[in-house]
């Protein structure tokens, strides 16, 4: 069976004016980038997520508009339901829901939020998922939970995407968010730059949780976090290395040694790179481009690593 993998531009914000954002958006989309993030901080000097997600879908065509991730506390779960069905028409059908149990106790604070422990945040947000998926489906949803209910709730128009848009958790415990992950998500999104032997022990743990509810794990697709820096030549990359370096006022090694689990080099030596990730059964990146993203970067990678990957046996 070929399967596609697929590359997605994560985009920290921050910094950002929107026309920088929409400069990156529109040019991954018409590179054929699968998808492209936003953050999702309140407490932060930049463009809030969701009404960034809103702007960039009408100026762009096929990319997928994916938040990564959004905290379940600063929306109620019955008014996201609406905005993502919402932009799921306005997108016609693009939208990953990226959602997690919020991992900033400071940033919720500051916004007033409260920030209970780790546990309840986890219980609120399978109670959330579960709410917005009866209200995405259902003509007028009942939910009654601990924490959330609905009463004859009215959601329309209704997705787009049937049944409905893919739901992403995203997040690192084990205990709890991976529980999560195995009883609702489509897609899960864990740690950051994992090595092999780190991506295998979490689905294990994932493999028990979902053994659990009697779920086959495969149904759930994986997804990789990865920086890239990319050159046309060694010596491109080289000199990018250098101003990776000069940037954060490290050594030019101690910047290479950061780079080890990192997807860097020339394109040969990146395709060499992900095809690990991708023989081991991973087909979705979330790619982090050096800020500010360059558009040779994003051409460069698009051009000559992208193609290699285009379908992959089984």
């Amino acid at each position: 069976m070929n399967q596609q993998v697929k590359f997605g531009v994560r985009i920290h914000q921050h910094g950002y004016t929107f026309d920088d954002l929409k400069r990156v958006w529109t040019q991954a989309d018409t590179l054929g980038y699968h998808s492209a993030t936003l953050y999702d901080l309140l407490n932060s000097p930049a463009l809030e997520c969701w009404t960034t997600l809103s702007a960039l879908a009408a100026v762009t065509e096929r990319i997928r508009l994916t938040p990564l991730v959004l905290a379940n506390l600063y929306r109620p779960p019955a008014l996201l339901a609406k905005m993502s069905a919402t932009l799921d028409v306005i997108s016609r059908g693009r939208l990953e829901l990226g959602i997690g149990a919020g991992g900033g106790g400071g940033d919720h604070r500051a916004s007033g939020i409260s920030f209970p422990s780790t546990a309840e945040r986890v219980r609120m947000l399978e109670e959330a998922v579960e709410l917005i998926k009866k209200s995405w489906i259902e003509d007028r949803a009942d939910f009654q939970g601990r924490y959330y209910s609905l009463e004859q709730s009215l959601n329309e128009p209704k997705p787009v995407q049937q049944p409905h848009p893919p739901v992403l958790i995203g997040g690192h415990g084990e205990t709890h968010l991976l529980r999560a992950v195995a009883r609702h998500a489509d897609i899960c999104n864990i740690g950051f730059e994992m090595s092999l032997e780190e991506h295998q022990a979490k689905m294990e743990i994932l493999k028990r949780h979902c053994n659990g509810f009697g779920r086959d794990a495969a149904e759930i697709e994986v997804t990789h976090n990865t920086r890239v820096v990319i050159g046309a030549t060694q010596g491109e990359f080289e000199a990018l290395a250098a101003q990776g370096a000069a940037g954060a006022n490290v050594s030019l090694s101690a910047y290479k040694e950061s780079l080890s689990r990192a997807i860097a080099g020339t394109p040969e030596q990146c395709i060499q790179q992900l095809a690990r990730y991708v023989d081991s059964g991973i087909r979705y990146f979330f790619l982090l481009f050096p800020d500010p993203i360059s558009s040779e970067s994003l051409e460069l990678f698009a051009r000559e690593v992208m193609p290699h990957f285009a379908t992959i046996e089984g």
